[in-house]
């Protein structure tokens, strides 16, 4: 193989993604899930791939626990569609010494998940392999779906505690346990069931789930269609959990917030003239979500924290080759 520079999976996106123009492909390569129409229905379609030693270490979970993540991650995306999850699919990459219970756990793990989020297995793949690794396809329905790329002058919300999944994760390699945040980490919740109300009343211009981290992910939720746009967001607004300020120090903890990963929680923008019928909305329909900033035409993302703007560099994990 001969050598080049180095590259990442960003330069990888842009070699695959195609301008190709497809009336049953309808949003492009790129955003969380594939939409397909197919006569009358709207699929969406995700991938995801969970693999030990870079995205797990099977020191610190289970295997049951790794397979039901596998699948959780992978719902993640549906979530970020507006989609109802129905199959999934997986490939199993299993190395040489593998038990047969260790098999069973990975069925564990898979039927937890299906109880959990009311998804089916519906077949997959086998293959030998030199690490573990799971690859699941999620396969969900939509009516209208909610993809990236926002406009100015419009309000970003989260749905839940940033930066507890890494939090968890720090933990564990430090040999320290704590339930909430070691938990957020081994077993996210989709926020399928609260993407699905929100996208349904036509409030959001876009959104994405929290994967690699919020800076990153916000720049490839606001940036997807205009890459003049920019962002303010406020840290006295992002939800935290307490338990953070137990463990960590105040710079370790502005770092996982916004660079950590691996909270798989929403991350959205509200349409500039729908702004009082979602705040309405979610008033009384008791959601929980919070408002953190804004978008503007800036071009950069700034936060502010202790009465100070502070441009956010490029942050989060992004997979390098």
């Amino acid at each position: 193989m001969s050598k080049e520079s180095s590259f990442n999976e960003i330069d990888i996106l842009k070699l695959f993604r195609s301008n190709k123009a497809n009336s049953s492909f309808l949003n492009g390569i790129g955003d969380d899930a594939a939409v397909i129409k197919i006569k009358n229905q709207k699929l969406a379609v995700p991938c995801d791939s969970q693999i030990n030693n870079v995205h797990f270490k099977l020191e610190f979970s289970t295997i049951s626990q790794i397979a039901f993540r596998a699948v959780s991650v992978a719902l993640s995306d549906l979530a970020a569609m507006g989609a109802n999850p129905l199959f999934f699919t997986n490939s199993l990459h299993i190395p040489k010494g593998f038990s047969k219970k260790e098999i069973s756990l990975i069925k564990k793990g898979f039927i937890a998940a299906e109880e959990r989020f009311n998804v089916q297995l519906i077949g997959g793949n086998v293959a030998s392999s030199k690490v573990f690794a799971i690859d699941v396809t999620v396969i969900g329905s939509l009516n209208n779906y909610i993809s990236r790329g926002s406009h100015k002058d419009e309000k970003i919300y989260v749905s839940g505690n940033i930066g507890s999944a890494n939090a968890g994760l720090n933990l564990l390699k430090m040999k320290k346990m704590d339930k909430e945040l070691v938990q957020k980490y081994r077993a996210p919740i989709p926020r399928v069931e609260l993407a699905k109300k929100l996208s349904s009343k036509g409030f959001l211009s876009s959104m994405i789930d929290i994967t690699d981290g919020l800076a990153i992910d916000l720049e490839r939720l606001i940036k997807f269609k205009r890459k003049s746009l920019g962002a303010q967001i406020i840290w006295s607004r992002i939800p935290k959990s307490l338990n953070l300020e137990k463990y960590f120090s105040k710079k370790k903890i502005f770092e996982m917030v916004l660079f950590g990963g691996d909270d798989y929680e929403l991350l959205f923008t509200v349409k500039k003239d729908k702004q009082r019928y979602f705040e309405n909305y979610v008033k009384n329909n008791n959601l929980n979500v919070f408002e953190i900033g804004t978008t503007n035409p800036t071009g950069d993302i700034f936060i502010h924290k202790n009465d100070k703007n502070i441009k956010i560099k490029n942050g989060g994990y992004v997979h390098k080759f």
